[in-house]
């Protein structure tokens, strides 16, 4: 085959899995960043592969086998591929219609979206789908290696989709953002239009052969003669392909709260996965091509994939130790896993070697090329061993890349072996079915489209069903099982075995699985939910497990006792406590709310434990709204966090709780609010930085009444303060009135259409309120405006902060992170590995445009009431010289209230002072 049509179908295979990316994300923009959208998105667009191969697979029979057709292909792909921004924005529009008219219910909704995903992926996807028919039609037509060159074919597109999947993730869509990437990508599809049209310029016209599959080995008989083995062949593409899925889904899941849950994880899952059935692929057509071989190496490869996930299933309990001993410690793994990479490159080198200095006569030049192959491995491994890695720290990307590499071993170490089983199944499927009887394209097409069909069905049964309901490790042992008993089916329809052999592989095949499956220790719970990869430090210390239960849509909904905190994790990630949290998630809530104006509605992004919304039941709103993504997440908040959450959600009727996107209810809601809050928990995590971008602040700035107030957490620490400018700039582009509030080592942006205002009378009446009352005195402070003592940024000020961004980094005054630009998506991660504290560079920051007045408070009835605030305010802030003058000035009838406030003083002086 020549190597221009390698290349070309290499290319193909990297443009689909970056159109897919793409998808996916804009798709999730509309549909909301939950499990099951990605999911109907998954299925989508396999769907139209599948539909693709089946239809495309039936054309190239029947016409000329032109290369023609699969660069037509191409280039529509590449031509539709200009649509999408358009074609999604219309998509948006009319789901939000669809859902308003018709009051869809959660179930009629999930059908809505797929087949509103299915309506604009369709079409692209049918077309990538008929691309491998196409081409294995045109190429058999002139070879007469029929199944090894259509393996082979599959191998390198195998290969471009888990090359796509690297650069788009690493490279074009943090650095080019979605619409360029949707361009280059076309361009290279347009490329391999135009080095079609060269290529099938330069060929002669030939005279085609009756349609007709090449001549089959004389030991192979015509299908006709056996159709169960089409049967077979086609139910084994199906299942292969659901288990492959299956596979996939859960990998991805566990690897989740194991190595990280950022975009660029994902990426690396995904791209691990790829390799192994790149790996597997490139086995069968250089190795297992032959016919006789196909069948004994399809039973040994299921039986084989079955006992290889059953062996591993202890080895995901050491993933944590990796993360623990910080950046130095993970190099010393990326080290060793390079190393072991290269020490097998080199076994191979030597089996190589051996075998053809036996040749050497009649293969000199290979001798030659392997020989200096082994010398340069061998310099590379001696180099990576002896080397002094100091140089390495001298970089500033070092320790993000150490990092990923470390992410990338231990997804590569834990799930190669399996994922290479899995790369061998379809290849010899698609060997064996070649090798029937009818269109060459007809075969290619049906055995892909079976074995996509498959992978649909395994993608929504692990999604929506398998994992809810069994969770991780019995789906999986049970796939497991499934692929043994799938290659004892293979044993007894395909291999021509005698009964006795046959009872005799089922017993050996069914012995080891049960034995594996009762000997082999399950996973170690608390070691799975300690989070060592979020900072890369030992974890929490757990005394004990309270709670422990997973889903797709917020992972791994842990509940932790560490001392006497009982602490809430997701993914081994912080959410909340029962104690040294507690008065910060309260001031969370109390925040916004100096500033609101009218309290009919109020939505709350994220639930956590629940305190910030027990907090904000004590203001009159008439409903509030809440949003949380994990359903365990509400579970473990209403079990085990009574006692910080009142059971809020329960009794008060005005509380309507969804387990949705908040983004997406945003988007279907109908009524206007008078506050959003938002509290996720770190920007960092896949899909969180959705709600940092421009287009969602758009969203709800169009949600909020006139006045009304969006309230928002900011991670402070972990955050360089260019990536914290992006987002208080991407915010300022679009509201015109903001302020900046700094809590323990977080911050609290506030946001809203009209200028920010406290109004005295409404502040007094909270204060007076017994609920409330309560609330400041968990914060020991004596008012609500003694909160305006956290405020670091304030309207000018903002502004003035935001105009340093070109100051501080290389990007521009009006730079912000969008959709179409997921800038804060693809950034954040990076700030886990940083060598230093960004905390305190970040306050000494923020600090040098520290507003020199307070916010104008409307009704205000005396310069005595101002004094008292000042002196509250002054007291948030330690500053204990300045709150003594100014509680000095206030006189009756407000002394009492400010004799409360110096006593409180003299009481955090006694707690600072040493005795």
């Amino acid at each position: 085959m020549a190597r221009i049509i390698l290349v070309l179908f290499f290319l193909s295979g990297a443009t689909s899995l970056v159109f897919e990316t793409i998808f996916t994300r804009l798709l999730t923009y509309t549909f909301g960043n939950t499990a099951h959208a990605v999911s109907t998105v998954l299925a989508a667009f396999l769907g139209g592969l599948a539909l693709g191969a089946y239809i495309f697979g039936r054309i190239v029979d029947r016409w000329a086998p032109s290369l023609w057709i699969y660069g037509i292909l191409e280039v529509l792909v590449a031509l539709y591929g200009l649509l999408v921004p358009s074609l999604f924005a219309g998509l948006t529009t009319v789901y939000v219609d669809l859902y308003h008219r018709f009051d869809l219910s959660l179930t009629t909704l999930t059908a809505v979206r797929f087949c509103l995903a299915g309506v604009v992926v369709l079409i692209p996807t049918v077309l990538m789908g008929g691309t491998l028919p196409a081409l294995a039609r045109y190429v058999v037509r002139r070879k007469s290696a029929l199944a090894n060159e259509i393996t082979l074919l599959y191998t390198v597109n195998i290969i471009g989709a888990a090359s796509g999947t690297l650069i788009s993730t690493y490279l074009f869509l943090p650095h080019l953002g979605v619409q360029r990437t949707i361009w280059l990508a076309c361009g290279v599809n347009g490329l391999i239009f135009l080095a079609v049209a060269a290529i099938s310029s330069r060929q002669k016209a030939e005279v085609e052969t009756p349609d007709e599959a090449p001549t089959p080995p004389a030991e192979e008989l015509p299908v006709a003669s056996y159709p169960q083995v089409r049967a077979v062949l086609l139910i084994a593409a199906i299942l292969t392909g659901a288990l492959a899925l299956i596979y996939e889904v859960i990998w991805t899941h566990v690897l989740a709260f194991l190595v990280g849950n950022t975009v660029y994880a994902f990426g690396m899952m995904l791209f691990t996965f790829l390799c192994g059935l790149a790996i597997g692929a490139r086995v069968v057509a250089t190795r297992l091509s032959k016919s006789s071989l196909g069948v004994p190496a399809l039973i040994i490869s299921q039986i084989a994939l079955g006992l290889a996930v059953l062996l591993t299933v202890p080895l995901w309990n050491r993933v944590p130790d990796l993360f623990q001993n910080g950046i130095p410690g993970a190099l010393e793994h990326v080290t060793l896993g390079v190393g072991f990479l290269i020490l097998l490159r080199v076994i191979v080198l030597v089996v190589r070697l051996r075998r053809r200095m036996r040749n050497s006569k009649s293969d000199a030049g290979g001798l030659t090329k392997t020989t200096v192959e082994f010398a340069v491995w061998i310099l590379a491994l001696f180099a990576l061993l002896a080397s002094d890695k100091a140089w390495i720290w001298t970089q500033e990307s070092t320790p993000f890349v150490i990092a990923e590499l470390l992410r990338f071993f231990s997804a590569f170490y834990l799930i190669i072996i399996p994922a290479v089983l899995i790369g061998l199944g379809f290849p010899l499927l698609l060997n064996l079915y070649a090798r029937l009887g009818g269109g060459v394209g007809r075969r290619v097409g049906g055995i892909y489209a079976a074995n996509t069909l498959g992978s649909i069905g395994g993608a929504v049964a692990a999604g929506f069903f398998l994992v809810p309901l069994f969770g991780s490790l019995p789906t999986l042992r049970g796939a497991a099982v499934i692929n043994i008993a799938i290659g004892v089916l293979f044993a007894a329809t395909l291999a021509g075995l005698s009964v006795s052999r046959r009872w005799l592989i089922a017993a050996v095949s069914t012995t080891t699985a049960v034995l594996l499956c009762l000997v082999i220790p399950s996973w170690d719970p608390v070691r799975l939910t300690r989070g060592s990869y979020v900072y890369f430090n030992e974890g929490w210390p757990i005394d004990e497990l309270l709670y422990f239960k997973e889903d797709t849509q917020g992972g791994l909904t842990s509940v932790i006792r560490s001392g006497p905190n009982r602490i809430l994790l997701s993914n081994g990630k912080f959410q909340g406590n029962n104690t040294g949290e507690v008065p910060e998630q309260i001031r969370m809530a109390l925040i916004p709310l100096i500033f609101t104006r009218q309290f009919d509605r109020a939505l709350v992004i994220g639930l956590g434990t629940g305190n910030t919304l027990r907090a904000m039941s004590h203001f009159p709103f008439g409903r509030i709204d809440v949003a949380e993504l994990a359903p365990h997440i509400v579970e473990a908040a209403r079990e085990w966090f009574e006692d910080v959450n009142d059971g809020v959600f329960d009794r008060d009727p005005r509380v309507n709780l969804q387990i949705t996107d908040g983004r997406n209810l945003l988007l279907l809601s109908r009524d206007p609010y008078d506050l959003i809050s938002i509290e996720v928990t770190s920007i960092w995590i896949a899909g969180e930085a959705d709600l940092y971008n421009k287009e969602f602040y758009e969203l709800c700035l169009r949600q909020l009444k006139p006045g009304g107030i969006l309230q928002q957490w900011v991670q402070i620490h972990h955050m360089p303060t260019r990536d914290l400018l992006v987002i208080l700039n991407t915010a300022a582009q679009v509201f015109p009135h903001l302020a900046f509030f700094y809590g323990t080592e977080q911050g609290i942006l506030i946001a809203s259409d009209q200028p920010l205002e406290t109004d005295f009378n409404l502040i007094r009446s909270f204060d007076n309120d017994p609920n409330i009352r309560k609330e400041l005195e968990t914060l020991n402070i004596g008012s609500l405006f003694s909160l305006l003592g956290d405020l670091v940024l304030h309207e000018d000020t903002f502004r003035k902060a935001v105009a340093e961004l070109p100051k501080v980094s290389d990007l521009p005054a009006d730079f912000v992170s969008t959709d179409f630009l997921p800038f804060l998506e693809y950034q954040t991660p990076k700030g886990n590995s940083l060598p230093y504290n960004t905390v305190p560079v970040n306050l000494n920051f923020l600090r040098q445009f520290m507003p020199p007045s307070l916010p104008p408070i409307r009704n205000l009835p005396s310069e005595n009431d101002l004094n008292l605030i000042y002196g509250y305010i002054a007291t948030e802030r330690k500053d204990f010289l300045a709150a003594r003058e100014f509680l000095g000035r206030v006189g009756n009838p407000l002394s009492a209230r400010a004799m409360a406030e110096l006593e409180r003083i003299e009481e955090m002086e006694k707690e600072v002072t040493p005795p």
